[in-house]
């Protein structure tokens, strides 16, 4: 302890930026938010720098290779097809998976080689311009530019000098500042990445008009909410974490609601499904396990991305399923439907509603440990604010960039291991509907066309992954059907 005591005093206790009048802070919360961040990327690196040594193994991991042959054993031989080719000196056969697999395994291994190192290099420039920014001073530089700004006189004459106008202009300049920043990184994801491996279908156009509408929603919808949340931090008193609790549930039923219906076809289009067998076969088993689905719909996922992907959404008793028209070319109509199983799995379970509690549980601990922060001199004096000025939108930033950090990222973790074992449960759930063996093959075909880890790291898996490896499920899966058989 006394190592480390000695280590933070000489780690910076203010920024280099501070506004005028400030007074000296002797207060650790710099030194501290500057130990954690390091701390907390060093140990992002390291399992990377695991994963990474898993993604240069050439050979074909035996676990996985036993649990897809016992799949492959169980297909009937008729359904294996007559046309016979070599892939990586087996059978290769429309039916069997193995084979499959094996063949794309080394590019599933060069896929995700080069998404960690992309990675372990974004990471690193994350964490430089972190810590830049929290020893220059951003923060208080970027206020005063934004106050400037809003004195100086906004286009068509228009000056403000009001808190919540000059926080609009604050996180106008670091949302673009941000975006600018970030571009690089985005542009080389999509357009080196995810191309190289064939994934990527966005032209340069849809790229960036893509970028400005997410801009544009990000100003009418955000700026309106950030408003109304400094207003109320401003306006409720000593009890506002109540109020904002309660704008909060709102808001999130708010957008619940509008994200599916005038959000998202901004994006892609949702046309109905075509009537057919696999229609009436969802809705034969929406209806059985009592799930109000009122519409089907099929999305244009293949203009943006060959990945795959089905989801559910709605609110109350308008439900809706989404499928990407990637999936329906990946899989077959018995697998979908074993696939929809899982997810109507989690609805029917109860995930969908504990996942929607607990967020709003874990708001309203947020912003009632803010209250209690809220007025604290030390913490914004550290950062190179005034005490007796700190704006709201700053002592929020502040207080989940310093005090909540720590116990955010304990709970995410919590909450990554809570998902790991829902989607056990709705694995079982939709093995329970006699559907095990389709989901089985459907998981292994989906991470075969996404070139999905094959062999990923335990303990990178552990700490990142919100489903289970692979290997894991079918594993799951076939343990659960030997007790039913």
């Amino acid at each position: 302890m006394n190592i480390l005591y000695d280590f933070i005093k000489y780690l910076p206790s203010r920024p280099w930026y501070t506004q005028e009048g400030c007074g000296v802070s002797e207060s650790p919360f710099m030194a501290y938010t500057i130990l954690f961040t390091t701390i907390v990327y060093a140990l992002e690196a390291y399992l990377d720098l695991r994963q990474r040594g898993k993604y240069k193994v050439e050979e074909f991991p035996k676990p996985l290779c036993d649990a897809i042959g016992k799949i492959d054993t169980a297909t009937p031989k008729q359904e294996e097809t007559e046309d016979k080719t070599e892939g990586c000196g087996e059978t290769d056969g429309s039916k069997l998976l193995l084979p499959k697999l094996k063949k794309k395994f080394s590019a599933a291994q060069s896929y995700g080689l080069d998404k960690i190192e992309f990675g372990i290099i974004h990471s690193f420039y994350s964490l430089n311009e972190s810590l830049f920014f929290l020893i220059t001073g951003f923060l208080p530089y970027m206020w005063d530019f934004a106050v400037r700004i809003g004195s100086d006189g906004l286009p068509f004459g228009w000056k403000v000098d009001g808190e919540i106008q000059v926080t609009l202009i604050f996180l106008f300049c670091v949302q673009v500042l941000g975006m600018i920043t970030e571009l690089p990184f985005d542009m080389y994801s999509t357009f080196s990445i995810e191309k190289k491996h064939g994934f990527n279908k966005q032209t340069w156009g849809l790229f960036f008009v893509d970028k400005v509408k997410s801009m544009i929603l990000t100003f009418v919808i955000g700026g309106p909410f950030v408003s109304l949340l400094l207003w109320i931090i401003k306006k409720g008193g000593d009890k506002f974490y109540l109020y904002v609790w309660a704008f909060m549930f709102i808001f999130s039923l708010f957008m619940m609601t509008i994200v599916p219906v005038v959000i998202m076809p901004l994006f892609n289009k949702y046309e109905p499904l075509p009537d057919g067998e696999l229609k009436n076969q969802i809705y034969a088993l929406a209806d059985k396990l009592e799930y109000p689905l009122q519409k089907l719909f099929i999305v244009d996922g293949s203009k943006r991305s060959s990945h795959s992907n089905a989801y559910m959404f709605g609110f109350g008793k308008n439900k809706r399923i989404v499928l990407y028209d990637t999936l329906m070319e990946q899989v077959h109509d018995n697998e979908i439907l074993a696939i929809l199983g899982h997810e109507l799995g989690h609805w029917k379970l109860g995930h969908t509603m504990v996942n929607f509690i607990v967020t709003q549980v874990y708001t309203g601990a947020a912003f009632y440990c803010f209250s209690l922060c809220y007025n604290s001199v030390t913490l914004y004096e550290a950062f190179g604010f005034e005490s007796t000025k700190v704006p709201a939108m700053i002592a929020l930033l502040l207080f989940f960039q310093t005090i909540w950090a720590p116990v955010d990222k304990i709970l995410s973790f919590i909450l990554t291991i809570n998902s790991r074992s829902n989607e056990f449960a709705a694995d079982k759930f939709s093995s329970d509907q006699g559907m095990s063996k389709e989901l089985q093959s459907g998981l292994c075909k989906i991470h075969l066309e996404n070139l999905g880890a094959m062999c990923p790291d335990f303990l990178y898996s552990t700490y990142h992954y919100s489903h289970p490896p692979l290997v894991e499920r079918l594993s799951a899966l076939m343990t659960q059907d030997k007790k039913m058989s």
